[in-house]
């Protein structure tokens, strides 16, 4: 078989990474693609001139305006690797418009144009699934549920790099609605005098809000970085700490998703503490292979890390399965055969 890979987003970018190198380890032959904002014309006629070349064509993330393209000048089978909505992304989660907007038609129009036209499209999750089929008015039989996966060259666990010496718990991503890092401020100050060290690291749309409570409450075990780190660097960083945090809110989205620090945590050994959203326990089971604290909650945050750092015998044995759990179902080479077997049946 061989297929095209066209983006919006960049083709390294572990969404549509994993899937073009498991595609490969599984035989599947793979032109990339990456199509910039102006470029829709030079698409028509690549995809014109070449359409007998492949056999299928992919759609990568956060790029719905291409599936159309895809399936009219190629006259292939389209697989669109969502994820989620854009629409679920600026929208309800960024807010940068209001529902009732021009900008929020159009991305659901995108969003809608895409999921119909395309062959097959992957979600994140099964409540993604359900929430595209009510949201979009699309059949279960159009949907696959395809975990994300990592960048494998970059987060692979190194059994030599050492832990710091004081128990340290990770906070990184965007600090969007969803992400909850002011409970992890929290938290830090409940924990001050508990030899707990906290490291936030990212930046986004809640950094004002988020600087005035750490100079409010001056945790002093709780250092911030903003700088940027590329991904080898954030490996080593990660496999140096005890325990990564994930999405930590109340917010309506977590009943979808599944953040990527999720998988990256798994494929590191990294313990991986999460409130109990529906989303990210699709994947994990609590005590088994993450570990859990209540939503919105700085309280249940701190004495769930009390407890991790106070029961280092059964941390290791989460992190262990955690990260077996990874090795037997996450891989890039796994998923795409997962996928491939799903798309010999369209």
């Amino acid at each position: 078989m061989k297929a095209l890979y066209l983006s919006r987003s960049k083709l390294t970018s572990s969404v549509n990474a994993v899937y073009i190198k498991g595609l490969r380890a599984n035989g599947v032959e793979v032109d990339e693609m990456f199509v910039r904002r102006n470029e829709f014309f030079n698409l028509i006629k690549y995809l014109l001139e070449n359409r007998k070349s492949w056999d299928l064509i992919f759609v990568g993330y956060d790029s719905p305006t291409l599936v159309p393209f895809a399936k009219i000048f190629s006259n292939k089978k389209v697989v669109y690797n969502a994820l989620c909505s854009v629409y679920e992304r600026l929208i309800i989660s960024r807010k940068l418009a209001s529902r009732y907007s021009i900008k929020a038609v159009y991305y659901w129009l995108s969003d809608f144009l895409a999921v119909h036209l395309a062959n097959l499209t992957m979600v994140e999750t099964m409540a993604q699934a359900r929430f595209f089929k009510r949201f979009f008015k699309i059949p279960n039989s159009k949907l696959f549920v395809a975990w994300s996966g990592v960048d494998e060259n970059s987060f692979k666990f190194n059994s030599e790099i050492s832990k710091f010496l004081t128990f340290t718990v990770l906070f990184r991503g965007i600090f969007m609605p969803e992400s909850g890092a002011e409970y992890v401020v929290q938290a830090a100050k409940i924990l001050e005098k508990e030899d707990v060290k906290f490291i936030i690291k990212g930046g986004g749309l809640h950094w004002d809000k988020l600087r005035e409570m750490i100079k409010e409450l001056n945790p002093q075990n709780l250092e911030l970085k903003l700088d940027f780190l590329d991904n080898d660097e954030l490996s080593s960083l990660m496999q140096k700490c005890h325990l990564s945090l994930g999405q930590l809110s109340d917010h309506p989205r977590l009943i979808r998703t599944i953040p990527h620090k999720c998988y990256e945590s798994l494929a590191l050994k990294l313990p991986y503490l999460t409130v109990k959203n529906s989303g990210v326990l699709e994947l994990l089971r609590p005590d088994e292979t993450c570990l859990v604290c209540e939503s919105a909650d700085a309280r249940s945050l701190a004495n769930a890390i009390m407890n991790a750092k106070n029961n280092p015998n059964k941390l290791e044995i989460i992190s262990t399965n955690g990260y077996n759990f990874y090795a037997q179902h996450l891989r890039s080479h796994i998923l795409a055969g997962n996928l491939l077997k799903r798309i010999n049946k369209l």
